[in-house]
């Protein structure tokens, strides 16, 4: 069991060396290219030693730049009714249905003996609802 824990290692302990010389290899890369695509400043910076400005685009004569006036369009909207009156108010009867209890809640004794004699079988955290009256009030 001791020799077995000698040979076992960890992956950074197998691989650190591998690590870091791929990772140096990555960033000398990385480094490498971003020179290569900003040579001109690199070479400009060397031999001036001085300041450098990058080219900046000519500010066009504003005389020659017009205006466009914005233009918002604002959509005249009607408030929708909503209609909440259901089966055109007349009362109607909802049939039982089962319902899913929250985790952890369990139906009573009562619902379980009453779905049984209406042949239902109900699930660990299920009940059964009673009929009731929709639209009474």
């Amino acid at each position: 069991m001791n020799e077995l824990n000698n040979t076992e290692t960890n992956w950074w302990k197998r691989n650190k060396k591998k690590v870091i010389i791929v990772s140096g290899i990555a960033v000398a890369v990385g480094v490498g290219f971003l020179a290569y695509k900003n040579k001109d400043v690199i070479s400009a910076f060397v031999k001036g030693g001085k300041k450098f400005a990058y080219k900046v685009p000519q500010i066009v004569d504003p005389i020659k730049i017009e205006k466009v006036p914005e233009v918002i369009i604002v959509a005249d909207t009607k408030a929708i009714p909503v209609n909440k009156i259901i089966n055109n108010g007349l009362p109607f009867e909802v049939e039982g249905y089962i319902r899913n209890l929250p985790e952890g809640w369990h139906p009573s004794a009562e619902k379980i003996a009453q779905a049984a004699d209406l042949g239902i079988e109900l699930g660990e955290h299920q009940t059964l609802v009673n009929s009731f009256m929709k639209n009474v009030a």
